[in-house]
């Protein structure tokens, strides 16, 4: 002990004369630095990167060769000295400009941090030769003596190289193989002495003895190689014994002076020497013993010398060496043997890992050994086991192992109860065992009962990280429950698939294990609710997700298992009682405040659409009389689940619910159904009632509205009415030119039962409806079909009129008479106020499709033609009486339309009379045209007295040029001297009395003066 401490003075005495004299030396180059910048001797471009190398240098030389100094310090320093030069020289160039940047790659952490670390001690005992051989190449490149330094060094090395051939000649001219191995023994054995010496005698040159040292033994191990495999001087036993002999040699040294150079030579030697030699058996049996007991010795020197990366060197060569010698391993060596070294390993590792953690706990060095370990074993058993029961029991029987460290890592490793080195030995023990049993289960297991077992283990996993704390033991659960909950779900999903069959069965199942897993899922998914539930507090936010997302999962499954299990026994049902687990899963989602369970309960009713669909498929159409029974239930039951959705949602009075609004659309969605849900069976069995059924479908329209009042339910009914409407004229007309046998008359009999019905519930004919307020809820709601009514009472009065005289023309007039009787009689009803102009438009246009006919009638000689005149002068009078008659309904459709009236009736009042004269006169019509032509000019001129008809002066003096010319033309071409003279004087007679009238009715202000 007193050696020791003597040693050790003797060192920190010599640190601290080396730090004394680096420390001047670094003062010394700064304050000539800041007397270079000052005198500005060189430029300031030139200065800065000079100034700034020269203190890297001085900073290197101070602080780059302590033992305890890390990489990163070190290049901490030199950053620092490097900003210090750049502020010294902007401070004494300040209108230098900055220089740019120069970006560097970044290398990665690794490069940067870890292998520093590691090849720091093995590079420590080159470091007093390096350090003077760097100072005075700076040195002589400040000086300009650069070339003299490189030739130096050149000429140095051509000796050694010089010598060393000349030694070759020597050893190879006079020495032989037992003398050269000899020699080689000698001089390894001397250099080791002499590391020795210097170790112990001379403290303060340690590194460079202990760089001896790991030259002596790596001379050994040379000379060993030589004597065995190479020169063949010793037998195989003696060659090993020799390797052996200076791996223990090796660990004895690097043991007794805590040399890390020694630490890895030994290492290095002792586990590749055996294979360079190749003295060992193929069987790796006896070479992995020796690599374990080496792999432990190195353990336990990393421990003793407190250097980590040597146990990660240890992992690294372990698992590569051992990788290497089962890889050409044949299938009928035994494998037991390899199987307990490999535990050694395992468990040898898994001992330095747990023992000896500080208060930090585990670090990132031992979680790498950890894993690599873990990952060694657990392929290298794989690789060895004889069979997958073997396997499987081999990992299930290395829980033991695992649960004595979990209980008893206070007795095992001396961690108090409550410190972080216990909670990390339970953690890794936890992980640990949770792995190997889901691997043992995977192995053992059938896999029908795979993804149960494994579930359990991970609901333990999840229990044990939960009840202790432990973060990462619930995270292996829940990755064992994930690929559980996957294996489950895949064969459960099988099992769906494999009981597809033909429409309408669509499915056939059967209770076996894909049954099992649905439910075990199911169960798997509520315990892992109730457990996170359970254990909220210690829950992180993303675990919080978590259980949020399994009780959504909790939800579906338990739908899906519901629905299947009732599949199983009544294929069918499963799509008819799709509606419980909808409502199930709808309160639900309302009392736990999921919006995902609300959505998911009313996406169930889309499973009522696979049974129709199933239905439709079978049958070959969608009617709903022609479905079968499966068909037909699941038809009316989607059809009332629409209310069954929105009264539930309005007696459990979920306000605020996400699906709130859907429920709504819903219930809208039906009672607009429900007046028309019949209509398309009418039509497709019993179309004959088709007409009469619409006006049904308008009944409870109407009865709906009234009683429920819903804004959706008023537009249904303003387009019920007139598609009844429309349907029933349609139905009269296609029986008619159709031949069609359904109840057209009927159906417009009713039509005008409904509709006068409705202008006396709705108090139709008034502008607001009195009485009760149900009176006035139909009078808002069919205010804008109350006109409709008139209209169809025109188109009646036509059919009906039609049906009874088979006159086309007398049922124009008559509807003209009828529509000049509102014009005229009931302008002021409520509803015809908006109508008037409508009217008289229909009235003028009746007027020309009566002319029309009676037109045809004459081209074609037809029978009825006299009588259609008839008709054509009552329809003249009507349109004159509501063209010339002065009222407030006739005023309220003239502004702007009067002279354009006024031109279409007399234009259409000519083809009128003459088709009515070619009727009456055969020979003579043409004169007879020509005359009433004048007279009707005539009157025209007489009417332009009038200020309001005075354009019409352009008409009269149209239609006499019209008769002029045709008089001149055409008359007179065939007329004989008797009939010219008759014509011209009649002629002349009726425009002389026509001028006497007209200038004695014309106004005096007007003649001139």
């Amino acid at each position: 002990m007193e050696s020791e401490l003597r040693s050790l003075r003797a060192e920190l005495a010599l640190l601290e004369r080396d730090n004394r004299r680096r420390l001047a030396l670094f003062e010394q180059r700064l304050s000539a630095l800041e007397s270079q910048l000052q005198h500005a001797s060189v430029e300031p471009k030139e200065s800065l990167p000079k100034a700034a190398t020269e203190l890297e240098d001085a900073l290197d030389l101070y602080m780059g060769t302590h033992p305890e100094a890390s990489p990163a310090s070190q290049q901490a320093q030199v950053q620092a000295a490097a900003v210090t030069a750049t502020a010294a020289q902007a401070s004494f160039t300040p209108k230098s400009s900055p220089a740019k940047p120069h970006r560097h790659s970044v290398p990665s952490r690794w490069i940067k941090e870890e292998l520093p670390s590691l090849l720091e001690p093995a590079l420590e005992p080159l470091n007093r030769i390096w350090e003077p051989l760097m100072g005075f190449y700076r040195r002589c490149q400040r000086e300009g003596k650069a070339p003299v330094f490189f030739m130096t060094a050149a000429g140095i090395l051509a000796l050694v190289f010089g010598f060393a051939y000349l030694l070759q000649f020597s050893f190879n001219a006079y020495l032989g193989p037992a003398g050269k191995v000899t020699l080689g023994f000698l001089v390894a054995g001397a250099t080791t002495f002499g590391g020795v010496t210097f170790s112990r005698r001379m403290p303060h040159m340690a590194d460079y003895g202990s760089g001896l040292i790991a030259l002596g033994v790596i001379l050994l191990y040379l000379c060993g190689y030589f004597a065995g495999p190479y020169y063949q001087l010793v037998p195989i036993p003696i060659g090993v014994g020799l390797l052996v002999a200076t791996t223990g040699l090796s660990y004895l040294l690097s043991l007794l002076f805590k040399t890390r150079v020694v630490s890895m030579v030994t290492l290095l030697g002792g586990a590749s020497m055996p294979l360079v030699a190749n003295h060992f058996d193929p069987s790796p049996v006896i070479y992995l013993s020796y690599l374990l007991a080496l792999a432990l010795a190195m353990l336990h020197l990393s421990r003793q010398i407190r250097w980590p990366q040597l146990a990660v060197v240890t992992m690294a060569l372990s698992t590569g060496m051992f990788e290497f010698s089962i890889s050409n391993l044949s299938e009928a060596a035994p494998t037991w043997g390899l199987l307990l070294i490999l535990h050694g390993f395992f468990y040898g590792f898994a001992h330095y890992i747990l023992g000896g953690l500080d208060a930090q706990g585990l670090n990132k060095k031992r979680l790498g050994i950890i894993a690599a370990n873990l990952m060694l074993f657990i392929h290298a058993s794989w690789l060895l086991a004889p069979s997958s029961t073997a396997l499987g029991m081999v990992w299930l029987l290395n829980l033991l192992p695992w649960a004595a460290i979990a209980l008893y890592s206070r007795r095992l490793f001396g961690y108090s109860g409550s410190g972080d080195s216990a909670r990390s030995v339970l953690t890794i023990a936890l992980l640990h065992g949770g792995l190997l049993a889901g691997l043992a289960i995977l192995a053992l297991c059938s896999p029908a009962l795979l993804g149960i077992v494994w579930c359990l283990e991970g609901l333990l996993l999840i229990f044990l990280g939960a009840h202790f704390g432990l973060i990462s033991v619930r995270s292996e659960g829940y990755m064992a429950l994930f690929v559980a909950g996957l294996t489950m779900l895949w064969q459960a999903l099988a099992w769906v698939a494999s009981g597809v069959v033909a429409a309408p069965l669509l499915l056939s199942l059967n209770a076996d294990a894909g049954w099992g897993n649905w439910l075990a899922l199911c169960a798997a998914a509520f315990a892992l609710t109730r457990l996170l539930r359970h254990c909220a507090q210690q829950l992180t936010a993303k675990e919080r997700q978590l259980a949020i997302l399994a009780d959504n999962a909790f939800g579906l499954l338990l739908s899906a298992s519901f629905l299947l299990s009732v599949g199983i026994f009544w294929p069918q049902g499963m799509w008819l009682l799709a509606l419980l687990p909808m409502v199930f899963l709808i309160w639900r989602g309302q009392r736990t405040g999921s919006a995902f369970c609300e959505w998911l309960g009313l996406s169930h009713y889309l499973l009522l659409f696979v049974p129709m669909l199933a239905s439709a498929f079978v049958v070959g159409n969608l009617h709903f009389y022609d479905q079968i029974p499966y068909g037909k239930i699941a038809s009316v039951e989607a059809f009332l689940g629409l209310w069954l959705i929105a009264e539930l949602y309005r007696r459990l009075d979920f306000a605020c619910s996400p699906g709130q609004k859907t429920a709504l659309w819903l219930r809208k969605l039906f009672y607009a159904l429900l007046p028309v849900f019949f209509l398309p069976t009418v039509f497709y069995k019993a179309s004959d009632y088709f007409t009469i059924a619409v006006w049904f479908s308008c009944g409870i329209a109407l009865l709906l509205y009234t009683r429920l009042q819903m804004a959706h339910l008023k537009q249904e009914l303003r387009i019920l009415i007139p598609t009844a409407s429309a349907i029933a004229v349609y139905g009269c007309l296609l029986q008619e030119f159709g031949g069609w046998q359904g109840k057209a008359l009927e159906g417009l009999l009713l039509g005008l039962a409904s509709f006068a019905g409705l202008l006396w519930l709705g108090h139709g004919l008034r502008r607001r409806a009195a009485g009760r307020h149900w009176r006035g809820v139909i009078h808002k709601a069919l205010q804008p079909l109350f006109p409709l009514a008139f209209y169809y009472f025109a188109a009646v009065l036509f059919i009906m009129s039609y049906a009874l005289s088979q006159g086309f023309t007398l049922s124009l007039l008559l509807t003209q008479l009828y529509f000049a009787g509102l014009f005229f009689t009931m302008p002021k009803l409520a509803p015809l106020r908006n109508q008037l102009t409508s009217f008289y438009r229909i009235t003028l246009g009746l007027f020309e499709l009566i002319t029309l006919a009676q037109v045809i009638a004459v081209i074609d000689n037809a029978s009825s033609a006299p009588l259609i005149a008839g008709y054509n002068l009552i329809a003249v009078g009507v349109v004159s009486l509501l063209v010339y008659h002065k009222s407030l309904a006739t005023k309220a459709v003239w502004p702007k339309r009067r002279l354009l009236n006024l031109w279409q009736l007399h234009i259409t009042t000519v083809v009128v009379y003459i088709t009515l004269l070619s009727q009456l006169l055969n020979k003579m019509w043409l004169p007879a045209v020509s005359f009433a032509l004048v007279v009707h000019a005539t009157l025209l001129l007489f009417q332009t007295l009038r200020p309001d008809t005075q354009k019409l002066l352009r008409l009269s003096l149209l239609m006499y040029g019209v008769a002029a010319l045709k008089i001149v033309l055409w008359d007179m071409q065939d007329f004989s001297l008797i009939q010219k003279i008759v014509v011209c004087m009649l002629v002349g007679l009726c425009m002389l009395g026509a001028a006497f009238q007209y200038q004695r009715h014309l106004s005096p202000q007007k003649l001139p003066g």
